[in-house]
């Protein structure tokens, strides 16, 4: 029986939404690299160290090409990068209108008076900007005289609350490590903020007035500065609790980091504490003359988008894009690599060849595609494929896990939307 999958990479990129792009670029990299993989020999090979170190000299002779099938195609995942470095702060912006993501100290100023210009680049990179919008950040008329910059996950700028809120994200309760949980209160991150905060030192300059950052945010009409670290989920991918933090978490690390940063606060003898809870991880002060709000504070769940964006958004409505492409063509990859290894030619070779020589056939394929691999049209190639070219399509070639129509239905699929 053949099975209709969730593919994103068969979708009409035009007709795709924000969210939706952010995969559909990468996803389809690594799908036209696994068909590589499936269709070539010579597109993955062992030296001689590597053959002995992982190995492929002493696997029994039955499972040989499997398992070097499996260690070709897994590998090159797992070495892939395929987007996932930024994919859940691309996708935190891309669902909220004010929020953008990669805030620079150094880039302030071109975020708060370019906002969707500075959102684009963030998500795009400047290869996705056009030639004006290049030129109006080369052209920025502020001057960055800070010596060392500093870069935040996410931020939005409220208008109305005349706020600006910078987050920190970690994925999950055990990401980053220690270290990373501590330094982004102490050494890195807002260490840095708070560090020019409270030295009040001139950091921007602008037709030969210079500003500090209170005095920046002053002038842009902000009088409250947010910095949050935001734990979106614990280790069961659940919305992540302060109590989920304390078992599995790094949580003790970002109470380290708190107290140093709040004993530094203190020496400032002027700043005025409005709000000092350790235990839950909240420092709220208020600074001399600058009339600037500070607040610092620990994130779980559902919280982070709350205080993001000001309204109830669970995080977990970041997980339900949910496809098939990177599963679905991983497995294929390795069992046709494998046939590929052990009898020179699998299921996928063998499809297009016969492309290159039925005009029908190519017509078929090219309709399956542009109906986005609907389902009756896909049944109709795979009758036309098994009736016409049954001797073609080996039982040899078919895991032996799988019927024959369904495992070529699959790669079908596959294959429409590494080339869509």
């Amino acid at each position: 029986m053949i099975i209709k999958r969730h593919l994103l990479c068969i979708k009409q990129r035009e007709k795709l939404e924000l969210g939706q792009l952010l995969l559909y670029e990468p996803y389809k990299n690594i799908l036209q690299n696994f068909i590589e993989l499936a269709i070539k020999i010579e597109a993955k090979d062992f030296d001689p160290v590597a053959k002995v170190y992982d190995g492929l000299l002493s696997v029994p002779v039955e499972i040989k090409e499997y398992y070097e099938a499996l260690l070709g195609i897994t590998s090159y995942y797992q070495h892939s990068q395929g987007g996932k470095g930024k994919y859940i702060e691309k996708k935190i912006a891309s669902a909220f209108e004010s929020c953008s993501l990669d805030i620079k100290l150094s880039e302030l100023s071109l975020w708060i008076e370019h906002p969707v210009l500075h959102k684009k680049k963030g998500i795009f990179t400047l290869n996705g900007l056009t030639i004006d919008e290049k030129r109006i950040i080369r052209r920025t008329p502020w001057d960055w005289m800070g010596n060392r910059d500093e870069s935040t996950d996410v931020g939005t700028i409220l208008k109305q609350e005349k706020t600006m809120v910078l987050a920190e994200v970690k994925n999950r309760v055990d990401s980053g490590g220690s270290a990373a949980r501590r330094e982004i209160l102490t050494s890195q991150k807002f260490g840095i903020i708070i560090d020019y905060i409270l030295r009040n030192e001139k950091l921007y300059r602008k037709e030969g007035k210079e500003f500090s950052l209170p005095e920046l945010l002053k002038f842009f009409g902000f009088e409250i500065l947010e910095l949050y670290i935001g734990i979106l989920f614990d280790k069961g991918d659940r919305p992540a609790t302060i109590e989920s933090d304390k078992r599995n978490g790094f949580y003790s690390s970002s109470k380290e980091g708190f107290l140093f940063l709040l004993n530094k606060i203190k020496v400032h003898k002027e700043i005025k504490i409005l709000n000092e809870d350790l235990e839950n991880l909240k420092i709220e002060f208020l600074l001399p003359n600058s009339y600037l709000k500070i607040k610092i504070e620990a994130l779980y769940g559902d919280n982070v988008t709350l205080k993001l964006f000001r309204k109830q958004s669970p995080v977990s409505d970041l997980l339900l894009l949910k496809y098939d492409d990177i599963w679905l063509s991983q497995l294929i990859a390795i069992d046709e690599r494998t046939f590929l290894l052990k009898h020179n030619k699998n299921f996928l070779t063998v499809f297009k060849d016969l492309l290159k020589g039925d005009r029908g056939l190519r017509k078929k394929y090219d309709n399956l595609i542009i109906s986005e691999c609907q389902k009756a049209k896909l049944s109709q190639i795979v009758d036309y494929l098994l009736s016409k070219y049954s001797n073609l399509f080996d039982n040899k070639l078919v895991p032996r896990d799988k019927r024959k129509d369904e495992y070529l239905g699959d790669i079908i699929q596959v294959l429409c939307a590494s080339e869509a």
